[in-house]
């Protein structure tokens, strides 16, 4: 009998270890006791045994509860790791775009047969979040030294392209209505114009900008002001540079809106310097030694009017222009005017967009280095039709259209050219 009882209870010793074993994470639970308070009261097992199982039971939970918290605090530290790495992530914001384009022109008066390109244009950016207050970015893009193209033509024997820096700017946001820029940066957000008769859209100012953004019952009022570095000597300590101040209002009200801004350029030490000739298009008036004749000290005026949901029922239609003045020339005097029509941007499939600008800009208005590249090749001295249409494929995928038909008002110049650009453009 004692031996029947001496199995019975290791036989019930197995099958409790065997099922502690073998089952959950914590080695007792409710359940298990209860079973071996059975196996007790029916006497499988004696009392003497079931008080050395319920202190094993125990002792096993302790062991597992001990593994479980160590378990848990080395996934929670690893959790925690993973989060402060996400945080890190969420600093930092990356954007791009790729464009490939066919480009046809044709040039009449001076004896040029034509050209037909394969372009593309690659463009990465980053941005990090330093604090609350301050940011930094940099910018890479496909294309050379020339300022006002980040083209890269299909050519030269599969030869490998170029990319350099494109921005490098540090942002510093005081307050919700000031902000402080330096570095290599992005013009649009420190100086506000509607069309690119003045500033080619590649151009990215070197120096430092403020913006001031005001809030009020009719609007957003705002001033711009900027010193930039438009070159540096070895040489010579006289390096040349200009400052601008703008101040400007935008509003809405209803489907109606408004922007407007009046403009003060002032370029230091440019008239009898010579010829900032590197990414000069050959507009600007020289003497016989090669200095500029005239300083470019200017103003302008820019606008945009429109309204939205009134054409096709949920399209916009906005009219805008830009003018500058020069007083120290002759030849002084340069506007741009347009209109567009359709959605406001093309970011999803079936938006679309059309833009018409009229641009006339004489010989000495504006510095012949900085105006848009696709308008005659960035010259001053000229006139020009531009018809642009846009069409979304798909988000952030569209079609562009973009044909230009100008003509060169130099004294004794007959120079037309036309130019036509087939845009595919993706974002990201």
């Amino acid at each position: 009998m004692y031996i029947q009882k001496f199995r019975s209870a290791v036989t019930a010793a197995i099958l409790v270890s065997g099922v502690m074993l073998s089952g959950s994470a914590i080695a007792a639970n409710d359940a298990m006791m209860e079973l071996l308070k059975v196996l007790r009261d029916n006497g499988t097992i004696s009392e003497e045994a079931y008080s050395v199982l319920k202190n094993s039971a125990h002792a096993d939970e302790e062991r597992t509860n001990d593994k479980i918290n160590k378990v848990s605090e080395e996934k929670i530290a690893s959790v925690k790791k993973t989060t402060d790495k996400l945080k890190w992530a969420e600093k930092i914001k990356l954007k791009g775009d790729l464009r490939l384009r066919h480009q046809t022109e044709q040039d009449k008066g001076d004896g040029d047969p034509g050209r037909t390109r394969w372009r593309y244009r690659y463009r990465l950016g980053v941005e990090g979040q330093v604090n609350d207050s301050l940011k930094v970015g940099a910018g890479i893009a496909s294309g050379g030294d020339d300022p006002r193209s980040t083209n890269e033509t299909l050519d030269d024997q599969f030869e490998t392209k170029d990319a350099r820096l494109d921005y490098a700017f540090a942002e510093w946001k005081a307050t919700d209505w000031l902000k402080v820029v330096g570095g290599k940066f992005k013009r649009k957000a420190y100086l506000w114009n509607t069309t690119d008769l003045l500033w080619d859209g590649d151009i990215r100012p070197e120096g430092a900008s403020v913006n001031l953004a005001f809030k009020n019952s009719l609007g957003n009022s705002y001033v711009n002001a900027g010193y930039w570095v438009l070159d540096e000597f070895s040489s010579n300590p006289s390096d040349p540079y200009m400052f601008y101040g703008q101040a400007g209002h935008k509003w809405k009200s209803g489907d109606f809106f408004g922007n407007a801004a009046v403009t003060i350029y002032q370029f230091e030490r440019l008239e009898g310097n010579a010829i900032l000739a590197e990414h000069s298009s050959g507009g600007n008036t020289a003497d016989t030694s090669g200095n500029y004749m005239f300083d470019y000290d200017s103003y302008g005026l820019s606008g945009e009017f429109g309204m939205n949901n009134v054409f096709l029922g949920d399209k916009m239609v906005a009219v805008f222009g830009d003018y500058i003045h020069n007083s120290d020339s002759d030849e002084d005097t340069g506007f741009a005017v347009g209109f567009k029509f359709g959605d406001k941007k093309v970011k999803t499939l079936h938006d679309w967009q059309f833009k018409y600008i009229y641009a006339d800009l004489e010989e000495d208005a504006w510095l012949d280095f900085l105006p848009d590249s696709d308008r005659f090749g960035g010259a001053t001295g000229i006139s020009a039709h531009e018809f642009a249409f846009k069409y979304g494929l798909g988000k952030n995928v569209y079609l562009g259209l973009d044909y230009y038909d100008s003509e060169s008002e130099l004294p004794g110049s007959d120079d037309t050219q036309s130019l036509l650009q087939t845009d595919l453009v993706f974002k990201f």
